[in-house]
């Protein structure tokens, strides 16, 4: 079966956006029409912001080209139901303004762009992005939101206290949160079938859950047992969603697969260390916008490390079965052949040295006879 990071990226966005867009059936039925209005609004924005930059830049614009929309439902997909529309729209700009032709458009993406969007704006409209409706409140379509907002499971954690919500009500998504991050059970079943249509990359999402669990076990940030912790911290903020729709993006993951497993662990760690010592939700946000900007180093270690075993370790393990059959002997002297790969700048042997040495062995000679 084809590698997802063979495949055509516009085929892997269509499938992801399809599947992404899943979620929006439970959003529209446990928080109203709005959840279905701002992530349009969110689409057709980053399409329009793209188009203008199209123009702009003298590039031509490709309207097929599916990471764009997709970027944009993301996005509206972490944040929640009651966001203010200007901000849904600041939130299009920076993803594809700052994420997309910043950088020189998808051939050269470093950072994850709803990462980056959703990231800014909870930073600067904290109130706006981390407090959302009670479950089961419906918004209307254009109208603001005059009740009382409420703080997620991840905020929970965050101050020690162990969640109000069941293991069923945080499975189905009955807590409050994001528009469509907290559908851990969707979520999962989204994921698996991504795995198996090539669309993600098993690799790192498995290593991320697995590096994340097992810090979660050691070391609970809440008084429970690590199975519970676990469950937690897995199932709780954009952990879950973004590993399984963001991280393993077409354009920023590792060709390898060693690669993609340490890219995963990396990406697990940074954001449990997030969890553990910081103070700030959506950490996994700011993990991934680091971790995806080492994306292509993680190829290169293992292409080094590959390269050492063969060079060095296979070389040693060859010369030492020799020796001891005895189809060579070491010599007092041994001469030392740099590998090619590590020739920098490293000159060639001058031949004048050895004419000089010649020279003067010729003229020591010549004295001797005289003598």
């Amino acid at each position: 079966m084809t590698n997802f990071t063979a495949r055509e990226p516009n085929k892997v966005y269509l499938e992801r956006f399809i599947i992404m867009a899943m979620l929006l059936v439970l959003s529209v039925y446990m928080q109203g029409f709005r959840a279905l209005a701002v992530s349009i609004f969110s689409v057709l924005l980053c399409m329009a912001a793209d188009l203008i930059c199209c123009l702009i830049r003298k590039i031509p614009y490709a309207p097929k080209d599916m990471a764009v929309p997709f970027w944009g439902l993301a996005a509206a997909l972490m944040m929640p139901v009651s966001v203010p529309y200007v901000l849904v729209a600041l939130s299009a700009f920076i993803c594809i303004v700052v994420g997309k032709h910043l950088f020189g458009a998808s051939d050269n993406i470093v950072f994850c762009p709803p990462a980056i969007a959703v990231a800014f704006l909870m930073i600067c409209y904290p109130s706006e992005l981390l407090y959302s409706p009670k479950y089961g409140e419906h918004i209307p379509v254009f109208e603001e939101y005059g009740g009382v907002l409420t703080r997620s499971v991840e905020y929970s954690l965050k101050l020690g206290n162990i969640p109000t919500g069941s293991v069923w009500d945080i499975l189905m998504g009955f807590v409050p949160g994001a528009i469509g991050t907290v559908y851990i059970l969707v979520i999962l079943v989204c994921g698996i079938s991504m795995i198996c249509h090539r669309s993600n990359s098993g690799c790192a999402v498995i290593s991320c859950l697995v590096t994340a669990g097992v810090l979660a076990f050691f070391f609970p940030r809440i008084n429970v047992s690590g199975i519970q912790s676990v469950f937690y911290e897995l199932s709780s903020g954009y952990l879950l969603f973004g590993v399984v729709f963001l991280a393993a993006e077409p354009y920023r993951m590792p060709e390898k697969v060693m690669g993609r497993v340490i890219y995963g662990m990396v990406l697990g760690y940074i954001t449990m260390m997030f969890r553990i010592f910081g103070q700030t939700e959506g950490s996994f946000l700011f993990a991934l916008l680091i971790t995806g900007a080492l994306g292509s180093s993680f190829d290169r270690v293992v292409e080094n490390i590959a390269y050492w075993k063969k060079t060095y370790v296979n070389s040693f393990e060859k010369s030492k079965t020799q020796i001891q059959r005895g189809d060579i002997k070491l010599t007092d002297t041994q001469e030392i052949v740099l590998p090619e790969k590590y020739r920098y700048n490293t000159p060639p042997i001058d031949s004048e040295v050895k004419k000089k040495r010649r020279r003067f062995k010729d003229d020591k000679g010549d004295n001797n006879e005289k003598k």
